[in-house]
C-alpha cells in the first residue's frame, strides 16, 4: 500500500512539473527574447490624423484632467488629433466635464458596457477622416510622444499598435508595487519578447491603436467581460497582428485597497477563463493543421497566471522525486530571470526588492479570490473600478 502512495505521489510531482515547465519555459524564453533590438518605426514627416478615443463611465473625478493633458502635453501637431469621450450611460456630469475640457463628446444612453461603447463611436468616427484610432482609459496619461511614436509605426506599415500600459501609481501601496511587477511582464516584457519574431503583441485594454484599414474590415464587435483579449483574437483571425511600441506609454491608476483590487482582478481572471471555454479548443484545432496564428492565439488564451505556476513548481517540489525537484528550481529560475529582466526594464529595482516580501501573500490573496468567485459569483457585470486622484506621471 505504501508502494502505492509513494509512487502517486511520484506521478503528482511529475504532473505539476509540467504544468510549470511549460509556461515557465516560455516566459524565459521571451525574456531572451525582449533583448534582440528591433525596429519600431521609421521617422516621417507626415503626421497621421489620429482619433484619441476614452470610453468613461462616471468618470467625473477624473475626466477633466485626463482630456487636458491628452490636449496639451503631446508632441504631436494640433490639427491632427482630437480627443473623443465616450460617455456611456453616466448618470453623472462625466459629459460636462469632458466637453468643457475640450472633448468631443459621444454620448450613450443604452447597451453599456466598453465594448458596445467602442463599437459604437468607431462606427460613427469611421464616417470621418481619421487614419487611426487610439484608445485609452479615463484615468490615464501618455507619454508625450505617444501620438508621434504612433505615427511612425504606421507610416512603418503597422495596422495595430500596443504601447507600452504601465502604473500610474506604482508607490501608493504594496498592492501598486505588485501591479507594476505584474504589468511589467504582462504589458511589457511579454510583448517585447514576441516583437522580433514578429508575432502579434496583443491589446491590453489601453494605450491600443487601430488603423481605418482594419477597423473597416474587423469591426470591434467584442462585446465581454476582456473585450481586448477577445478582439485580439479577431484580428489574428483575420490576419493582422500588433505591433508593441514601448518607445512611448500610456499609465493608469491601480486600485490601492483590497477591495478595489478584488474586483478587478476578478474581472480579469474571470473573463480569461470565459476566453479559455470558448476559443482554447478551436484555436488549438486550427494549430494542429499547421497553422501559426492559430498556435499563437492559443497560448495567449491559455497561458496561466503566474500565481498558478508558483503553485505548481511549490505542489511539484513538495511531492515530486528529487529529479522533478530539480526541474521545478529550474522553473523557478526561469520566472526569476523574466521578472528581473521585467523589473529592470518596465519596472523599478526597489519595486523588485520590496514584492519580494509581499508575493507570498499576493499569490495566496489572488489564488482565494479567483477560487471563490467561481464559487459564489455566476456572472459578472460591468464593475466599474472606484478612482482616486492622480499623481504626475514620471
Amino acid at each position: 500500500m505504501m508502494e502505492y502512495l509513494i509512487l502517486a505521489k511520484d506521478i503528482a510531482g511529475w504532473f505539476f512539473l509540467v504544468l510549470a515547465l511549460l509556461p515557465s519555459i516560455y516566459l524565459g524564453f521571451l525574456a531572451v527574447g525582449a533583448l534582440i533590438p528591433y525596429r519600431q518605426g521609421k521617422k516621417d514627416d507626415r503626421p497621421r490624423r489620429i482619433a484619441v478615443v476614452i470610453p468613461a463611465h462616471n468618470e467625473t473625478l477624473l475626466i477633466s484632467e485626463t482630456v487636458t493633458k491628452a490636449l496639451t502635453q503631446q508632441e504631436y501637431p494640433a490639427e491632427h488629433y482630437c480627443v473623443f469621450v465616450i460617455a456611456d450611460n453616466c448618470s453623472d456630469d462625466t459629459a460636462e466635464k469632458a466637453a468643457k475640457a475640450g472633448a468631443r463628446v459621444l454620448e450613450r444612453h443604452e447597451n453599456p458596457g466598453k465594448g458596445q461603447g467602442l463599437h459604437q463611436a468607431f462606427t460613427q468616427l469611421l464616417e470621418e477622416d481619421w487614419d487611426a484610432f487610439l484608445v485609452i482609459d479615463a484615468d490615464t496619461q501618455m507619454h508625450p510622444r505617444a501620438l508621434q511614436t504612433i505615427s511612425e509605426a504606421l507610416a512603418d506599415g503597422a495596422k495595430a499598435t500596443q504601447l507600452f500600459y504601465g502604473v500610474l501609481n506604482p508607490k501608493d501601496s504594496m498592492r501598486t508595487v505588485a501591479m507594476e511587477f505584474a504589468l511589467a511582464s504582462f504589458n511589457g516584457l511579454r510583448p517585447r519578447g514576441k516583437a522580433p519574431f514578429k508575432a502579434s503583441s496583443g491589446i491590453f485594454g489601453n494605450g491600443f491603436c487601430l488603423s481605418r484599414e482594419v477597423l473597416s474590415k474587423v469591426p470591434y464587435l467584442a462585446h465581454s467581460i476582456v473585450e481586448d483579449l477577445e478582439y485580439h483574437l479577431r484580428l489574428l483571425e483575420a490576419g493582422y497582428k500588433v505591433r508593441f511600441l514601448d518607445l512611448a506609454w500610456v499609465k493608469a491608476q491601480m486600485p490601492i485597497t483590497s477591495q478595489q483590487a478584488q474586483s478587478q482582478r476578478v474581472r480579469w481572471e474571470r473573463g480569461r477563463m470565459q476566453m479559455i471555454r470558448q476559443h482554447a479548443w478551436p484555436q488549438l484545432r486550427k494549430a494542429l493543421t499547421g497553422s501559426l496564428t492559430a498556435f499563437e492565439a492559443f497560448i495567449d488564451v491559455v497561458m496561466p497566471p503566474v500565481s498558478a505556476i508558483a503553485v505548481t513548481i511549490i505542489l511539484a517540489l513538495a511531492l515530486g522525486p528529487n529529479l522533478v525537484r530539480i526541474g521545478a528550481l529550474a522553473a523557478f529560475a526561469m520566472l526569476v530571470f523574466h521578472y528581473g529582466v521585467a523589473s529592470l526594464k518596465y519596472g523599478s529595482v526597489s519595486g523588485l526588492i520590496r514584492i519580494g516580501f509581499y508575493l507570498p501573500w499576493y499569490i495566496v490573496w489572488k489564488t482565494y479570490i479567483v477560487v471563490a468567485s467561481l464559487i459564489k459569483q455566476r456572472s459578472l457585470g460591468w464593475v466599474r473600478t472606484k478612482r482616486h486622484k492622480n499623481k504626475p506621471a514620471p
